[in-house]
């Protein structure tokens, strides 16, 4: 079943970077709107992330695509962010990679898969970033999992699974880092479907279809657990309406990818207040930052260019034309005049910024931006001549 098509199967991998957005920007500078030479897949890339000059990518392709030639990649690949290049890394899994993250020398990944290069792996696995071999991490996931993470020593697991290693975890299980042990000091679950988490500061950010987080009443959709022990940081209370699809954070604000009523990109304050709310006609199901600008994508065709009154009202101006994947002043919710003109039935379903390279890839079920072909897998990066910015 296509990823995303319902709740079940929503996930989208999040990057966490640094630095305050700006106060006001009637000028934000962009990327090129137009998508630089890479390698394309047969099928929809789900998740991605960077690690210095590579991006690793997961999906539910069998075939990476190189000058119309098919060349095997079964669901995990990696490629050169900087040309755009296929390289040699193959690890292959038995079903689709719905997220994955790195940490130290290896790549960690989730999934409705069972076995990884021939190795029972049922859900979760780790694998050698440099040599594409599976490593020792080992545990049955009962269930699917859609978001993975790490921080402060230990791997996060969120999803709809209701057991790890016969053991009950509410979707949302921890995982020691050193051994690989499942971490009983992290007593943390959801009711519900996690579909997102990342990490900021000392919290780990919790995003999905839950109606509460370790029983704890007001965290629907979107909540924080504390890092030290997993408990809920009552501290960050926002009123999230829709489903969380997708999250990333910039210094202190948090800005996520929604459902709804058409769909969402929201930015919020430390303590969860609202600070925009902008709508499109279609889940957003990605979402990223690179250079003082907010970058999302979903399978939404239209976007409002001003932000709307409340986490729950309509557009306050006519939507424009912005099929697949925008770009958002992070400061005031308006839209800015950037736009690639993505197709496909779901769009982009991963973003992930590179900002050494001063990069945006993207992945999804597009099969091209404008007249330019780029089957599910794309890369944008700076202008040429330069962008002329993102006035709006």
């Amino acid at each position: 079943m296509m990823r995303r098509l319902c709740l079940a199967t929503l996930l989208t991998g999040a990057l966490t970077l640094t630095g305050a957005p700006p106060a006001s920007a009637d000028t934000v500078p962009l990327i090129s709107a137009d998508p630089d030479r890479t390698a394309g897949f047969d099928g929809p890339v789900y998740a991605s992330t960077h690690v210095g000059d590579t991006v690793y990518l997961g999906g539910n392709f069998t075939h990476a695509i190189v000058d119309g030639k098919r060349i095997k990649r079964k669901r995990l690949a990696a490629v050169d962010a900087r040309t755009g290049s296929l390289l040699p890394w193959a690890p292959a899994a038995d079903d689709a990679v719905t997220a994955l993250t790195a940490a130290g020398k290896s790549l960690y990944v989730t999934g409705e898969f069972s076995a990884v290069s021939g190795q029972s792996r049922p859900g979760i696995a780790d694998i050698d970033l440099a040599s594409g071999a599976v490593g020792t991490l080992r545990h049955t996931v009962k269930g699917t999992g859609h978001a993975i993470a790490t921080a402060g020593g230990r791997l996060f697991l969120g999803g709809s699974f209701s057991t790890v290693d016969g053991r009950p975890a509410r979707n949302l299980a921890a995982f020691r880092l050193s051994d690989g042990a499942p971490d009983t000091a992290f007593d943390a679950g959801a009711d519900g479907k996690v579909l997102v988490l990342t990490v900021s500061g000392a919290r780990l950010y919790v995003g999905g279809a839950f109606k509460s987080l370790s029983g704890t009443g007001g965290t629907p959709r979107l909540a924080a657990l504390r890092l030290s022990d997993g408990k809920p940081d009552r501290s960050f209370r926002p009123q999230t309406p829709y489903p969380v699809f997708a999250l990333t954070t910039v210094g202190d604000r948090v800005y996520a990818g929604l459902a709804g009523a058409g769909g969402r990109v929201t930015a919020y304050r430390p303590d969860g207040g609202l600070v925009w709310s902008s709508v499109t006609d279609g889940d957003v199901q990605a979402i990223t930052h690179l250079k003082g600008a907010i970058y999302a994508g979903g399978h939404f065709t239209v976007a409002c260019p001003e932000p709307s009154r409340t986490a729950t009202s309509w557009c306050p101006k006519e939507q424009r034309r912005q099929p697949k994947l925008g770009a958002w002043d992070p400061a005031t919710g308006h839209l800015l005049g950037w736009n690639p003109n993505s197709n496909g039935k779901w769009g982009v379903l991963t973003l992930t910024a590179n900002p050494k390279l001063r990069t945006v890839t993207v992945g999804g079920d597009f099969t091209a931006f404008g007249k330019t072909g780029s089957t599910r897998f794309a890369k944008f990066g700076l202008c040429a001549y330069g962008c002329g910015g993102g006035r709006r």
